[in-house]
Order: C-alpha cells, then structure tokens, then sequence
C-alpha cells in the first residue's frame, strides 16, 4: 500500500466500532506501514492497534505491538518526536496489562516497572503513575500491606500530564480498600464518581459496576439499585468492560434477581464461548457468571437452556476454565491469591431475600410444600399488623404522614406473618400516602418497587402500574438513570396499562430522560411513539405538537435532517391549529436552519420560501393582530433570515 493509501484506511479505522474487525484491520496496515519509508506513519498506526486492542479486550495481544513502536521511537526520535506523550501515555495501559497477563513472568513485569520508571524520571514526568502500578501489581499478589504503602506514595507524589484523572485514581484506591475487606472506605473513595461529580469516558461504568456488593454489604440496598440501573446500560456490549458486566450478573444473582441476571447473560451469551478477551478480563466476566450459574443450580433450573448449552453444561465448561485461569495466575505469582478469591467469589450466598430492581423476576421456581407454622404470636403479629393498616387507612387523604408511619410499622410487624396479598396491599397504600407528600419522589419510586415485587405474582396488571409509578418518580426526581431503566422493561414488552394520552406522556417523560442521558436516538423513538398515540385526537393536539417538536429537537442531534425537518414541520403545523405563534415560529425557523445546511448552493432552495412565508404570516399578524409575542417573532424571523441570506452570499430582502 502506498503511504496516502495507509493514512487514508488509519483515517477510516477510527470510525469502526472497537472489535476484532477494527484490530484485523488495524494488523494488515500496520504490516503494511513496516514494509513503507515512513516510520511516523507506522509509529502512529502501532499506537491505535495497541489502543485497540485494549477497548476489544484484547490487551494480551498489545506488547508485540507496542514493543515495536518503543523501538521506532528510541531509533527515529526526531520522526516520532511529536508522539512524545501518546506514547508515554499508553505505556501505563501496556503496564497495566502486563500485570494481569499471567503470561508474563513476575521479574519481566518489575524490569518493565523499572525501565517504565527510568523512561518517566528522563523526561520529568512525575513518578505518581508508576507507583500507583506497582500497588495494582502488590494488591493482586495478595500483598495489602505493601500495596497500601505504595498507594500511599503514589497519592502523595506530584499530579502532571501522565497523571490519571481523578475518577480513574478514585477507582484504584475503591478498589484497592474492596479487595482489602473495607468495604466503607471504598465507597467513601468512590463517593464522588457514583455522585457523577467526578467522571471520564470510562467512569462512572467501572466503579459502579465494582460497587454494588459493597453496597449491599454496607446496607445501602437503594443506592446499589440506583448502581445497577444506572451502571448497566453503560458497559452493556462493551467488549472492554466484560468485568464489569459480570459484575452485574453476579449482582442480580446475590441480590434475589436471578432471572434479571440471565437476562443480562442472554444478552452476552457470545462471549461465553468467546476466548478472544485476554485472561484477566475473560476470568472476571466468567467469573460473575459462574455466581449466577451456581445459584440456578441450587434452585434446580440448570437444566434451563444458555447459549448452545444449559445452566449445568456451560457451568460444567466455566469451572474447568477457570480453574485452568486460576492455576496460571497461581503459578505466575508463586501463591494461591488469585485461586482462593475466584474460589470465595463464586461461594458467595445471597445478600438478601429480594431487591426489588423495577424489572420482572419470572424464572420457573421450584414448587416447595411448606406446612404452615402457626403459633399464637406469628396471630398477634398479624392482628397488630391488621390494626395498624386500619389506622393508616383512616388517615391516608388527610394525614399522608401519619397514615406512612403506620404502614411502614405494619408491613415491619407482619412481614412474616401476614398473607402476601395483604403485604402487597399495605405496600400498595403506602405508596399512596407517599404520594401525597411533595419532594419524596425517591423514596416514592423506592416503596413502589418494592410494592411491585410484591404484586407481581399475584397481579401483572398491579405489578406494572407500580413500576410505571416508579419510573416516573425517578424521572420527578431527576434521576434519569434509573427512571430511563425502569421505564424500559415494560415499554419494551409493549405493556400498556393506561389509555393512549396517558401512555403518550410516559413514552414522553421516558424519553426526557433518555435525552438527559444523551441517549438522542432513543429519546426520538419514544417521543414519535408518543406522538402516534394521540394522532388526531382532538383533545391532545398540543401534546401531539409538544411530542413533534421535541422528536425534532433530538433528531437534530442526531444528524438526521430529514426527519428533524419533517417533525419540526409537522410540529409548526400543530402549532397553528392552537394558534400559538411562539412556538410555530420556533419551529418553522428551525425547519429553515436544517433546510439552509442541507441544502448547499441548489438554486431550490427550500429554507427561503420557508422563511419568507413565515415573515408574511407574522406581517399580516402584526397588522391584524398586533401583540408583543408577534413583534418579538417577526423581529426575530427578519434578523435570521438576513443571517442566512448573507450566509448564502445574498443580499437581505428589505
């Protein structure tokens, strides 16, 4: 390939999804720029196929690639001059790498850290990264004193250019007190990235993945709820972030959510057979499943099919892979670390009975007779339980705080004593007398997941009204997160528990905050679906409109002018059925912007009669119905269509 070829293909690699096709690609040019004059070039191209290899989960394969690269650098510094920082960069993911590649012997990782040191002390960087290695490389060989030590050092040396960000450090030191026992001074680390106060491309997606155990553990059941439906649809088909998507198999499995868990299995069932990820990534995500697996077993489903295979099989197969993983890292470090935590891992118990997570727990339970066990006090319980509810129902409208406090006190006393229809029941009431108090919205969508939990094998219809009721508190309450989460396993299903103008403005609070999320595409999908919903219906055409123009507003951030144009049009239409002038304005306005960008130098050009038609229309307006709405939209229509006139290399119109 000659080099504009290479660059060319480089330019296009950088816009295909991280993968194996992006590193197969990447390997043939990298072959092709060794064989060619201009080591810049190639310099460049070992860069992105190590980098590459690191976001495909792929990280064993990046030494070769980036051994290469080091020795062009120290061998034609003045053509790889300008790469100075990438290089020294990504030379902390190689070291990284090397550490969890059991490959990779213990005195070739310490050479490494040694010369990765020299490298950064000769060109004054600071040492504050290096340290932080050798404390990953001390804590995986169990050695926590010596690790905390250097961790220490590390936080106290110097932040420069080499330094990560705070959300990624914060990770290190969560992660460092986690895998230490403490769980409290992990969360306190990792505090601001679950807070959204600190964050990167790759946080919050690790630490909340990593913290839902201690979360638990730590009797913060909310806040690990609020980790996992915000957490999951992050790393969810990332290939780089298998860690932590076993991390949220391993979750639902621990937390009563078995079949949430298989859920997420079925999703990734390619990766199960997929021995591509590099040994450290591979045996974390089989990992968190075997915890998922091992539970099935013990409620007698593996027979229930995975993949090619059943629960039992691919069990069967994960174990003896990882043992032969564990066996390697043993034999690498010289001790049974690695071993014993994989094996303590996967003999955890349940954390608690249920978590309730806003999503269906429908796996095919094993049918138990159980005698009931009645004694005079599980009657007393109940009969208290009873009086409490009876208080709290007298109160319920007037008094929604008293009414809460009985409940809350009922449902504690007859937990285990009252049928599950009279808990769902008080659940349900609850819920209402949270309803009824403003600015509780969380703890709101938290008492209406545990009501549905405890519905949903009695009534569906109950179970998925509660839900809803859930996702919408989440979204009052700003968190997007989880109401986006909750929101979307019953729309998905095509749940419709509500009439259509009802149902429109849930798809339109679900995709307020789908865009809060930035998730542009989606949102657009859910506010069309509003929109059809109520199409020509007389009594909701400014919904209608409303769902039009904010399908508009995110398809434009999606690039698709088109149909941004064509909803922006169809919401100015709308608009001028409810004669409101403001809005159509806006509208028609922003229909011409796409028009005028997409149209390029076609003598059509369809954004001027646009405009100009929305200037006589507020013209006439002015004469006949002259207010300062109309003055402000006429002044505004006229300053714009002069900004695109000139733009267009006319002269504006008088």
């Amino acid at each position: 390939m000659e080099t504009s070829e290479i660059q060319l293909a480089l330019a296009q690699s950088r816009s295909l999804p991280h993968g194996r096709g992006r590193t197969e690609r990447l390997e043939t040019l990298a072959g092709a720029a060794k064989s060619g004059p201009d080591r810049a070039l190639e310099g460049s191209v070992l860069l992105e196929l190590a980098k590459a290899y690191a976001y495909a989960g792929e990280r064993d394969l990046a030494p070769v690639a980036y051994g290469r690269l080091l020795r062009i650098y120290d061998d034609f510094p003045a053509e790889l001059g300008g790469m100075t920082h990438s290089v020294h960069w990504y030379l902390k993911w190689l070291t990284w790498g090397l550490i969890e590649n059991p490959a990779v012997p213990l005195p070739t990782i310490y050479r490494w850290l040694d010369e990765l040191e020299s490298r950064y002390r000769q060109r004054g960087y600071s040492a504050r990264p290096v340290l932080a290695l050798r404390s990953d490389l001390a804590r995986e060989l169990g050695e926590h004193d010596a690790a905390a030590k250097l961790l220490d050092a590390a936080r106290a040396a110097p932040r420069d250019s080499m330094s990560d960000c705070d959300a990624c450090e914060r990770d290190q030191w969560g992660a460092n007190y986690a895998q230490a026992g403490d769980d409290e001074s992990a969360l306190e680390c990792w505090h601001p990235v679950i807070d959204g106060a600190r964050s990167c491309a790759e946080q919050p997606h690790r630490v909340l993945g990593q913290a839902l155990l201690p979360m638990v553990r730590a009797g913060r059941a909310a806040a690990a709820r609020s980790a996992h439906l915000t957490g999951y649809p992050l790393v969810r088909h990332i290939p780089d972030l298998r860690r932590s998507v076993g991390e949220h198999i391993e979750f639902c499995a621990l937390t009563g959510n078995e079949a949430r868990g298989l859920e997420i299995l079925a999703e990734h069932t390619a990766w199960l057979t997929d021995p591509g990820a590099d040994a450290a990534i591979r045996l974390a995500f089989i990992s968190g499943v075997g915890v998922l697996l091992r539970r099935l077993t013990e409620l007698d489903l593996g027979g229930l099919e995975v993949g090619a295979g059943t629960m039992d099989s691919v069990r069967a197969d994960l174990t003896v892979e990882i043992g032969e993983l564990t066996a390697r890292y043993d034999a690498r470090n010289g001790n049974t670390v690695v071993s014993d935590r994989v094996a303590a891992r996967l003999a955890q118990r349940p954390l608690v009975e249920h978590l309730p997570l806003g999503v269906r727990n429908t796996l095919p339970r094993r049918a138990v007779a159980v005698a009931p066990v009645v004694t005079a006090t599980s009657e007393e319980q109940a009969e208290d339980a009873l009086q409490l509810a009876e208080l709290a129902a007298v109160r319920l409208i007037d008094f929604p705080k008293d009414a809460e406090q009985y409940l809350r006190r009922a449902l504690s006393i007859g937990a285990t004593a009252l049928p599950a229809e009279h808990l769902a029941r008080l659940s349900s009431q609850l819920v209402m007398a949270l309803s009824g108090q403003p600015g509780r919205e969380y703890e709101l969508a938290d008492a209406a997941l545990t009501a549905a939990a405890r519905w949903e094998p009695i009534s569906a219809a109950d179970a998925i009204h509660l839900t809803f009721v859930a996702a919408r508190a989440f979204h009052r309450a700003g968190r997007h997160g989880e109401a986006a989460a909750v929101f979307e396993q019953p729309l998905a299903a095509g749940e419709m528990p509500y009439p259509p103008a009802e149902m429109a403005i849930v798809r339109r609070q679900y995709g307020e905050s789908l865009r809060k999320l930035n998730r542009f595409r989606d949102a657009a999908q859910q506010f069309v679906a509003g929109a059809r919903l109520v199409h020509n219906d007389p009594d909701r055409v400014e919904l209608e409109a409303d769902l039009a123009w904010s399908a508009a507003s995110v398809l434009d951030y999606c690039g698709e002018d088109e149909q941004a144009i064509a909803a922006f049009l169809r919401a100015a239409h709308l608009w001028g059925n409810l004669g409101r002038i403001g809005p159509r304005a806006k509208c028609l306005r922003s229909a011409a912007w796409l028009q005028r960008y997409g149209s390029g130098m076609e003598s059509d050009r369809p954004w001027l009669a646009t405009m100009r038609a929305l200037l006589a229309e507020l013209a006439d307006l002015a004469e006949t119905a002259p207010s300062a709405e109309v003055t402000t939209e006429l002044l505004n229509t006229r300053t714009q269509l002069a900004d695109m006139q000139r733009d267009d290399g006319d002269e504006p119109d008088d």
